[in-house]
């Protein structure tokens, strides 16, 4: 509806409070004539204007958000640091450990 229309619309239904039965019997009519003509009903006019869909914007990264991000990389490449130096060890004593067993008994066929 025009900006126009609605507010010729908001005229006549201004008087519906008037004193007068057969104006406010006139203003009623034409308010409906009104609506009809503008191939509307009733609901449409009343009913609030549907929300359009709002649009959040996505936020660009904070200083304090890559601040966070680079201090939690350095912590995990401390951590991987130390998990493969500890790698490293438990290979080494596995190496050890492995050159101090017995040989194994030789096998002896059975023919």
């Amino acid at each position: 509806m025009r900006a126009t229309d609605a507010a010729k619309l908001a005229r006549i239904l201004g008087l519906l409070g008037s004193d007068q039965a057969g104006e406010r019997a006139a203003a009623a009519e034409a308010a409906h004539r009104m609506v009809s003509r503008l191939g509307l009903r009733w609901e449409d006019i009343l009913a609030p204007p549907p929300k359009a869909p709002r649009l959040v914007p996505s936020p660009s990264p904070s200083h304090d958000a890559l601040d966070a991000a680079q201090s939690r990389l350095r912590q995990s490449m401390r951590e991987n640091a130390d998990l493969r130096r500890r790698i490293t060890q438990l290979q080494r004593r596995i190496e050890v450990l492995h050159q101090q067993m017995p040989p194994p008994p030789p096998e002896q066929d059975a023919e």
